[in-house]
């Protein structure tokens, strides 16, 4: 109806975009002398976080390579809980390629010893959930194996969703779908996670834009992530909230040097 009538003198046209992709730079912004376009208006990023309106979720973003050699530098400082720092270590093996299962291992010691006392109410009970950022539907599907797996043997009370679209077999026939591993349908998975019982959310392709839930404080990186890609999806941990001090993120798969240049235009 609106391209019908053509261009109009008395209307005006805006759009409002966190991670803005060319064309929309070319549709909305002014060209510059160059050819390159800029915004009509810009509200940056790092203005948004000294204003506190989101979070820096790259303060605290760590590769898992440089995690592995903190954690060996801890073990031997005098002044840090020697035994703590042990029992990580247990966890974290070596540098080589691990597996879904090792990762799994890694991640919920990780999330029960740096994250589940994060965004405390007013009782110091912690309320921080974690997302886990997959591959594939495949990985997706075996991480919800493996976690849920995991954590039964080992006691925890935590709980793990996980998000895909279709349907999946695995190696047994068996087949796979959102719906049939969370016990609920797919159009609960965002209500659901609110429980508080559900602190992991293990995610391919869906909720890595848009997904909107405050008490998301951890975010663990099993994808190649570049460019806007790589702002969206570490972003759903930039949402502000009580006692929510700036998110974790633990990446296995990324350079820090490669997210950093995705973050600085």
């Amino acid at each position: 109806e609106i391209e019908s009538r053509g261009k109009l003198g008395n209307v005006s046209y805006f759009a409002f975009t966190a991670t803005p992709k060319h064309k929309t730079f070319e549709l909305f912004g002014e060209k510059l002398p160059d050819g390159k376009y800029k915004a009509f208006h810009l509200y940056s990023m790092r203005q948004a976080i000294e204003e506190r309106f989101i979070l820096d979720v790259l303060r605290n973003y760590t590769t898992y390579k440089t995690y592995f050699h903190m954690l060996k530098i801890i073990e031997d400082d005098p002044n840090y809980d020697r035994k703590k720092a042990t029992r990580l270590l247990r966890n974290f093996v070596d540098l080589k390629e691990h597996t879904i299962d090792k990762k799994v291992r890694i991640i919920v010691e990780h999330f029960n010893s740096y994250v589940k006392d994060k965004i405390p109410d007013n009782n110091g009970l912690g309320h921080a959930k974690a997302m886990i950022v997959t591959r594939s539907r495949l990985h997706a599907m075996k991480y919800k194996i493996a976690m849920d797996k995991y954590l039964r043997e080992n006691g925890y009370s935590y709980k793990a969703l996980v998000a895909f679209s279709g349907k999946l077999r695995d190696e047994y026939g068996i087949e796979h779908s959102e719906s049939e591993m969370n016990g609920f349908s797919d159009k609960q998975t965002v209500s659901e996670f609110e429980k508080s019982e559900n602190k992991f959310l293990i995610a391919a392709e869906k909720f890595q834009t848009g997904f909107d839930q405050p008490l998301l404080y951890a975010m663990y990186v099993d994808k190649i992530l570049s460019g806007i890609a790589a702002v969206q999806t570490l972003s759903r941990t930039n949402r502000v909230y009580p006692n929510k001090e700036e998110p974790l993120i633990l990446d296995f798969a990324n350079d820090a040097d490669d997210i950093q240049h995705s973050f600085e235009p």
